[in-house]
């Protein structure tokens, strides 16, 4: 089977169990729009597929790679670089690549945790929808780090295995749509989750009194953009009418397809408008009337107890939209800075980009921990749970001594 079918199909198993997902996370028995326990099953189907399709994915690209270096050193009329096998891995490549395996390895456990827990614990149950934008959130930063990432490794490892594959020219156009789909779906996640962080805080009644604003707000918006952004990605990446001639199989993600090369300026300045500048621009505008809001609403407070228990709700929420907001501005920042730079200078384009480029995959590697840290039932959880281990593993200590003793 060829690698563009074999992702076809794996694919679209992924996304059929995903469209599952979504229903029943919309629908119960008596047609009411909730987070049933129902979805939980499905979501742990999900994170088991998308874990087969990376672990697939890569096994196939690694046995390809493989076989056509095994075909190019028999038959010297191949004429692959068998140069580029022996050069030596940079040491910048090497710093990215055990930093992000670092990472990764502890990432992945704590979004499946958050997972588990999101489903499980009934008082997060009973805040929904308000976790429902963070539940987005992380489900993008876990389809970064189980399947970019790994495919990111490979590449700082052995750059020249796309060159090796059978179809290197649709695995590329796969691995942009991905790459680039899941950054700017997370930015306009990030956009949508401190609007909904502003609105559920000041103006909730408006929301939640009404079934349909509530489902536009918190689950038809989701859809619109994820849509949006992968139909526009899917239709100027393989149905623009020009040649895909300008990818680099040694260049992660295959540098740029052709139509930001052969198109109009104005579809070169649009994609990167849309997909990134315009989403970065409204989280942080969000960010800032939130903060400004809440620093007004706190002068003006009073000291009578219904105030003050509204203050305490509005400190809660807004504690869980810091740590996140602190990533995104951290660690995406400072790529939109080195791209608006690049238009002047071409040379930021070089060493700087590649360097801000791996810093926005630390977002969504360290999102699990950013939502962590303010979820105080999971984490009174999860210290509960060690407690108990400890006390397991002191216990059989202090038996012991207690028949010494005797």
């Amino acid at each position: 089977m060829t690698l563009d079918k074999y992702n076809s199909a794996r694919a679209l198993d992924l996304w059929l169990t995903f469209a599952s997902y979504f229903l029943f996370v919309f629908i119960d028995e008596n047609n009411k729009i909730i987070f049933s326990e129902k979805s939980g099953l499905f979501l742990f189907q999900i994170i088991d597929k998308i874990s087969r399709f990376s672990f697939h994915l890569l096994t196939h690209i690694r046995i390809e790679s493989f076989k056509m270096s095994t075909t190019a050193y028999n038959n010297t009329t191949i004429d692959i670089s068998t140069d580029a096998i022996s050069v030596q891995v940079p040491v910048e490549q090497q710093v990215v690549f055990y930093i992000f395996s670092i990472l990764g390895m502890v990432s992945i456990p704590c979004s499946i945790l958050l997972f588990y827990y999101f489903i499980r614990l009934s008082e997060l149950r009973q805040q929904h929808p308000l976790n429902q934008t963070i539940i987005y959130l992380l489900i993008a930063a876990f389809l970064v780090t189980s399947i970019d990432i790994p495919l990111i490794l490979t590449y700082l490892q052995q750059y020249y295995f796309i060159q090796f594959l059978t179809n290197p020219i649709s695995f590329c156009m796969f691995w942009y749509i991905y790459d680039c789909g899941l950054y700017s779906l997370s930015l306009w996640l990030m956009a949508l989750f401190s609007l909904e962080r502003y609105l559920s805080i000041f103006f909730k009644q408006i929301i939640m009194k009404n079934s349909i604003r509530r489902f536009i707000m918190y689950y038809l918006s989701a859809m619109i953009i994820t849509s949006f952004i992968f139909g526009w990605l899917t239709y100027f990446v393989v149905l623009y009418p020009c040649q895909q001639v300008y990818f680099e199989f040694t260049v992660m993600s295959c540098n740029l397809p052709c139509f930001l090369i052969d198109g109009s300026l104005a579809l070169q300045n649009g994609n990167m408008i849309i997909l990134n500048l315009v989403p970065s621009f409204l989280a942080v505008l969000f960010t800032i009337l939130l903060i400004s809001h809440v620093l007004y609403q706190k002068r003006k407070i009073s000291k009578r107890l219904i105030q003050r228990d509204t203050w305490k709700r509005t400190r809660k929420m807004f504690l869980q939209l810091l740590p996140v907001t602190f990533a995104f501005l951290a660690f995406n920042q400072p790529l939109i800075i080195v791209v608006l730079l690049g238009i002047v200078d071409p040379w930021f384009f070089t060493t700087p980009y590649f360097y801000a480029n791996n810093l926005t995959y630390c977002w969504s590697i360290l999102m699990p921990f950013a939502i962590l840290s303010r979820q105080p039932a999971i984490k009174k959880r999860l210290f509960t749970i060690l407690r108990l281990e400890r006390f397991n593993q002191t216990a059989p200590i202090s038996t012991t001594a207690g028949s010494i003793k005797t």
